[in-house]
């Protein structure tokens, strides 16, 4: 009689195990394709839960799998490792790319660093962090409140617009900016340079893109504005169209700044995929941007076009303040 007992609860507690596999299985799969989903209006809260909301989730969900290991069979225990693999992947988990084994390099290499300060960060701290990275370019976005003259006073080069600035160790000539009036909204996101460099002529944007912050703000309060969240979607969306079709066709481009999307976004997919990503190619590990008391996300980008080779990249934790600063080198190819 106790025998027949356990049997039965052993085929529920299997039957229980085997739903939830095929539940990891479908999470897995949902955010995998987060990259492709349709703008719909009604997916955009949930692909902002999804990008911007704590990661980990998904591959505490999947561990508790191999804690279940004695109630699945052989072969959902292999496919459980591509489960695993497939959670790191949402987690942003970079690995090393192969390179190829002969490359030429020459000296003509520009370095980058760019960082959002809207969130904290002292002139004495930014000035430490820019001057050991020796850096050619510093991009801020939210700089706001410091003092142009003072901060990076050996750079010759230097400029703050509606709290973009660039600091140079190059000439520059601003060429273009773009304003969020276009839609009823205030402020710049985006301000186009002509770089002057000894190996050539530099096609830069500092970007700082529309924030959903508002969106997720709600999602924590349970308050679900759908039409608000369309406009911000739509607004987002108009910003990166405009900067993507700036950079088409050009060479020797870099885009820099806060995106404000992961680069698993379908509206990154849809308009900077032509572009490499320096920690996408030459990142290891995890590398969040956007730092919180519980999680994080990588939202700030250098891209690049296959004009420049990427030598290294680093997000550095040197900043007070909820962002970090990016610093990538490059090689411009002849």
């Amino acid at each position: 009689m106790k025998n027949s007992s356990d049997n039965k609860q052993n085929k529920i507690i299997k039957k229980m195990c085997c739903w939830y596999f095929l539940f990891c299985c479908f999470a897995c799969v949902f955010v995998t394709l987060l990259p492709f989903w349709p703008s719909y209006e009604i997916l955009i809260i949930p692909k902002y839960a999804l990008l911007f909301g704590p990661r980990w989730w998904l591959i505490i969900c999947v561990f508790l799998l191999f804690i279940l290991w004695c109630y699945l069979s052989k072969r959902q225990l292999q496919f459980a490792v591509i489960l695993i693999l497939l959670s790191l992947n949402y987690l942003d988990f970079q690995l090393p790319k192969l390179d190829p084994f002969f490359t030429f390099e020459n000296n003509n290499k520009i370095s980058v660093l760019s960082a959002n300060i809207g969130g904290g960060g002292s002139e004495q701290s930014l000035d430490y962090t820019g001057f050991t990275k020796n850096t050619d370019i510093i991009l801020l976005q939210e700089a706001r409140r410091i003092n142009v003259t003072t901060t990076f006073k050996d750079y010759k080069f230097k400029e703050c617009f509606s709290g973009l600035c660039i600091f140079s160790k190059f000439p520059f000539e601003q060429v273009k900016t773009l304003s969020r009036e276009l839609f009823q909204g205030w402020g710049f996101f985006a301000v186009f340079y002509q770089v002057e460099t000894p190996f050539g002529r530099i096609s830069l944007a500092n970007v700082h893109f529309e924030t959903p912050r508002s969106v997720l703000m709600g999602l924590i309060y349970n308050t679900f504005d759908i039409q608000k969240a369309s406009d911000i979607e739509s607004n987002r969306q108009f910003e990166a169209e405009l900067v993507s079709l700036w950079s088409q066709n050009k060479q020797y481009t870099l885009i820099v700044g806060d995106f404000n999307m992961p680069a698993d976004d379908n509206i990154y997919q849809k308009y900077f995929t032509h572009l490499g990503n320096a920690i996408d190619d030459k990142g290891i590990g995890f590398n969040l941007t956007k730092i919180t008391s519980w999680h994080g996300a990588r939202i700030d980008h250098i891209l690049y076009s296959d004009d420049f080779n990427i030598k290294s990249v680093e997000v550095i934790d040197s900043l007070e303040g909820d962002h970090r600063p990016v610093f990538a080198t490059f090689i411009m190819s002849n």
